[in-house]
C-alpha cells in the first residue's frame, strides 16, 4: 500500500519540535507500505510512536522522538 506525501507529512508535523532523520522515516514508511492499510494504525502519531518503540529496543532511540541514528 503506498501513502502519499500528504499523509507522511501530517504525521511527520506531529514532531515539528523534532529532528527525525532520513533513514527513520524511509523505515516507517517501508513497515507501513509492507502491510495492508487496514492492518496498520491510521492515527496522527501511530506510525511514530509504532518507530520510537521500535528505536528504543534496537538501541538507537530514546522512545520519546530522540534518535542516534
Amino acid at each position: 500500500m503506498k501513502y502519499d506525501e500528504e499523509y507522511w507529512n501530517k504525521r511527520f508535523e506531529v514532531y515539528e519540535n523534532k529532528i527525525i532523520p532520513e533513514k527513520i522515516k524511509r523505515a516507517i514508511k517501508t513497515v507501513y507500505e509492507a502491510y495492508p492499510k487496514e492492518y496498520m494504525q491510521q492515527g496522527l502519531c501511530d506510525p511514530l510512536y509504532i518507530m520510537n518503540v521500535t528505536c528504543n529496543e534496537l538501541g538507537i532511540g530514546d522512545g520519546m522522538g530522540n534518535f542516534n541514528v
